[in-house]
């Protein structure tokens, strides 16, 4: 995820609108890397996921379509 603000949670969900893992930015970086891990600590499946960016500083929230391809 880039052009982050210092804050902000990034919740991420698969399409049948399942919580996969909730992310914490509380950096000045205005990068946050996700390991494709789900809050369980495994690999998520290949597939379509949505990113809600909660940003509280900015009084915004940005929705953002993820594609996941896991190589073989």
């Amino acid at each position: 995820f880039s052009h982050l603000p210092e804050r902000a949670t990034i919740r991420i969900y698969s399409l049948s609108g399942e919580l996969v893992r909730t992310l914490e930015h509380n950096d000045t970086s205005t990068f946050h890397r996700w390991d494709l891990l789900n809050d369980a600590g495994r690999p998520v499946a290949s597939g379509i996921y949505l990113a809600y960016v909660s940003m509280p500083d900015w009084g915004a929230t940005k929705v953002l379509k993820l594609a996941v391809f896991m190589a073989e």
